[in-house]
């Protein structure tokens, strides 16, 4: 049974909070979606907060990619994000996303242009009709360390600022800036979302005043307390503690197989060069460059990165410029 706000009824039963229940966080995204897609009095508080319009004009929302958290469930999927239809009237892309991607702003941009081009299906479509995606990331950390804000729009302008379209936008809520938020980001409730978001135990969220969060956390006890849902999250986290694991592994294999190579490779051109600038410098400048040797060998090994993404993790780590960054990439240019 199902009350009219599609929530079951036995969800009464529950008072907030049953601090027995041991406490997973809300920045599980498998526990973010069952949330969120079981409750829509909190879905429709957080989309109220994030695209800052008021609860009562949120007249419908349509799930897109509901799941049945089963036995047959995948919990090895990457992608865990809410695909939202509302109002009938704009498309939605919600992630809470945890770990770092190199590439996440084009990541981001496929999964949004995908929904743009998901549109223009049958002959009835004109693209007068096409309605903006927005693709929204809550993020446990900083995308832009040179751009910081707790919650930012960015949105297709020329230039001087004039709008192409609104059709396409993406917002970023930064969970570890709360103290940037803006007087009008704390009005819209942001905070309090972001609160929620990180809490670690049932006392921190329960100091929460906010009725969307309220929701959400009695729907979170109604998930942790069956056993079913409860060993899915367990076994989502196991899952991402071996993903990391293995590339933890897979990096210092790479790392190790490297290495001898791109020392001796180094050395050998830095004592070359050494014999005209004085051995000791020669020697110096060779080990230097045998670590970013290693290091470029490393990540050619690891099959996710390309050759953009090594030159961004080479001029991070080494602090080379892009030019001095690109000589390691093809070493017969190395002067």
């Amino acid at each position: 049974m199902s009350n009219t706000n599609g929530t079951p009824d036995n969800w009464n039963r529950f008072s907030i909070l049953d601090k027995t229940l041991t406490y997973i966080p809300l920045t599980n995204d498998l526990l973010f979606h069952m949330v969120f897609t079981k409750n829509q009095n909190a879905l429709r508080s957080l989309l109220s907060c994030l695209l800052n319009i008021p609860e009562q004009e949120i007249l419908k929302i349509d799930i897109l990619n509901p799941m049945q958290y089963d036995d047959n469930f995948d919990m090895n999927l990457t992608v865990l994000d809410l695909k939202l239809h509302l109002n009938e009237e704009k498309f939605i892309l919600v992630e809470m996303q945890v770990r770092k991607f190199l590439s996440w702003t084009e990541r981001t941009l496929v999964y949004a242009c995908r929904q743009i081009a998901d549109q223009d299906k049958g002959n009835s479509f004109a693209y007068g009709d096409l309605q903006p995606v927005i693709q929204i990331a809550i993020m446990d950390h900083t995308l832009f360390p040179d751009h910081t804000k707790f919650f930012a729009k960015y949105l297709l302008k020329d230039e001087d600022g004039y709008l192409y379209t609104d059709k396409l936008q993406f917002y970023v809520l930064d969970l570890t800036k709360m103290e940037l938020a803006t007087e009008q980001e704390k009005q819209q409730g942001l905070v309090e979302w972001a609160n929620a978001f990180k809490a670690k135990d049932w006392a921190a969220v329960s100091q929460i005043n906010n009725n969307g969060v309220k929701e959400a956390m009695k729907t979170m006890e109604f998930i942790l307390s069956n056993p079913t849902e409860r060993e899915l999250l367990e076994m989502r986290h196991r899952a991402e503690v071996d993903r990391r694991s293995f590339l933890a592994d897979e990096k210092k294999a790479a790392w190790n197989a490297g290495l001898s190579e791109g020392m001796a490779q180094g050395m050998a051109q830095g004592m070359a060069q050494g014999m005209a600038q004085g051995m000791a410098q020669g020697i110096a400048q060779g080990m230097a460059q045998g670590q970013i040797f290693q290091a470029v060998k490393m990540y050619r090994l690891l099959a996710h990165y390309n050759d953009n993404q090594i030159l961004d993790a080479i001029m991070n780590e080494f602090s080379l410029s892009r030019r001095e960054a690109e000589k390691y990439l093809n070493t017969d240019t190395l002067s």
